[in-house]
Order: structure tokens, then sequence, then C-alpha cells
């Protein structure tokens, strides 16, 4: 990570961090020893502190989710897509233990502490649903079946995830995959 500018470094450490610990789960100190920056370099980038980093942490892995879906979805119909990005999500969880959870979730349930960081996770997904409807319009589906799909499939894959963490099993994504299939496909 040492070669990376300071201001990547905090926003990779805040993502790495809040995919693992959760927003309330890191303080300073350990973002200051997981990045290897000096905390008078922090507030350079990030004059607010960490809720401003969380902000921008959060915006970055909302671009990042939306860049991998959209992956996933080009040349594909929005089922093939789909189980592509759980299939990725069972290979992440599977190599890292289960100790790596959706940075969205983990800004979203900061509201209280980092309303800026929720608002922005919501945003993202907002936009990763309106990517699957969009998908599923495509392949013919009405635009308000799309529009209920996209939202209940980002709000089930998320589950899914978390579910998948606290069993230490991919079962419930097998289960997402399944359900997609036998709806959709």
């Amino acid at each position: 990570m040492a070669t990376l500018p300071v201001r990547d470094r905090l926003l990779l450490s805040a993502t790495q961090l809040l995919r693992s610990k959760g927003a309330d789960g890191f303080g300073m100190s350990e973002l200051m020893e997981h990045s290897g920056v000096a905390r008078r370099s922090m507030y350079q980038h990030f004059p607010r502190g960490k809720a401003q980093l969380l902000e921008q942490a959060t915006d970055e892995a909302g671009r990042h989710a939306s860049s991998r879906l959209a992956a996933a979805l080009y040349g594909r119909t929005a089922v093939e897509g789909l189980i592509v990005i759980v299939d990725e999500w069972k290979q992440t969880l599977v190599r890292h233990d289960y100790r790596l959870g959706c940075p969205l979730v983990a800004a979203s349930t900061s509201a209280a502490e980092y309303p800026g960081a929720a608002e922005r996770a919501a945003t993202a997904f907002q936009t990763l649903a309106g990517q699957i409807a969009a998908s599923f319009e495509a392949d013919g589906l009405a635009a308000d079946a799309a529009r209920r799909a996209g939202d209940m499939l980002v709000a089930a894959l998320e589950g899914a995830i978390i579910t998948s963490r606290a069993t230490r099993s991919t079962a419930p994504l097998d289960a997402l995959s399944a359900h997609i299939r036998e709806t959709w496909g």
C-alpha cells in the first residue's frame, strides 16, 4: 500500500476496515496504523475527519460495486449477471474466511454516528437496484416489475452476504442463486 498516494491509502484502509469491522469498529489510531499514514496527513485530505473519510470511502465503494455489476451484466441476461455477482461474493467470503462484508452495509448501519456515509450507501443501493432493473427491462420484464426486482434483489443479496458471514456458510447465497434462477431464469 506504500506506493499509493496518501489519500488513496486512507480510502483503501477505511474501506477494508469498514468491510471487516464496521464504521464503529475502528478508531483513528487503527486507521493510521493500517494505512501507514500520519494523523496530520489524514486531516490534510479529510479536514472533517473520520466522517468525511467514511463518506468518500462509501462513495468509492458504491462506484466499485456499480462497476462490478455493470461488468457482470455486460453481454449477459439479468439472471446470468446476477449469478456472476453472487458467485463473486461466495468466492470473496470463502477466500477471506467470512471476515469481509459489504462496505455499503457497514456504512448504512452507522447512520446515527455517520449520517453522511449512510446517505451515500443508500444512494449506492438505489443505483445498483436501478442497474438491475434496467437489465431486467432489457430482457423484457415490465418496468414496474423490473424496478421491484431490482429493489428486492439488492436487499436479498446484502442480506445473504450478512447471513453467510454470520453462519460461515455460502448456503444463503446458494439459496439466492436458486431463487433468482427459479423466479426469473
